[in-house]
């Protein structure tokens, strides 16, 4: 009979994932809006001074001339009445008067550049530029390990039989 004992050595068994990342990237960029160009191009008062404006221009320029009109006419037929009013002993008194009048009449010429007004000009472009921001994003995922124990052991028997070796 002999005494047999066996050794069973506890195990630990350790198994791991290695940590995963995952790495999203947003590029940052420029928004770029923009309005224009617009001209704008308002020529009312260079038509205007050429009598070639609107119905509001035609209007205002009639209604001021029929108006110095009458108080031309007017202030003119009066200092006529206290001439004539003065001197009403001499004869010819009414032929000079018309005769003044009809030298008045005669227009005199003038030539001269029209129109004198410049156009309006009016221009305008916009840009806006906004930034737009970006931005990283990192996901990790960590995994923990995966531990199993394996117990040990020993085994102490008696068997039969001879299990001595004399080699050795």
């Amino acid at each position: 009979m002999h005494l047999s004992i066996s050794t069973k050595y506890p195990q630990v068994l350790i198994s791991y994932y290695w940590p995963q990342t995952q790495i999203r990237q947003q590029v940052g960029n420029f928004e770029f809006k923009y309005d224009g160009p617009v001209i704008e191009i308002d020529q009312q008062d260079a038509l205007n001074e050429l009598g070639m404006g609107d119905l509001n221009h035609l209007v205002r320029t009639a209604a001021s001339a029929g108006n110095e009109a009458v108080l031309s006419g007017t202030a003119r037929r009066a200092q006529e009445g206290d001439r004539f009013a003065r001197e009403m002993t001499l004869q010819n008194t009414a032929a000079q008067l018309a005769k003044e009048q009809l030298f008045r009449e005669i227009p005199e010429i003038n030539v001269d550049y029209a129109p004198k007004s410049r156009p309006r000009i009016k221009s305008s472009y916009e840009l806006n530029m906004e930034w737009q921001q970006g931005g990283t994003m990192i996901d990790i995922a960590v995994y923990p390990p995966k531990v199993d124990w394996i117990d040990g052991g020993v085994k102490v028997r008696f068997e039969r039989g001879s299990k001595f070796d004399v080699k050795g």
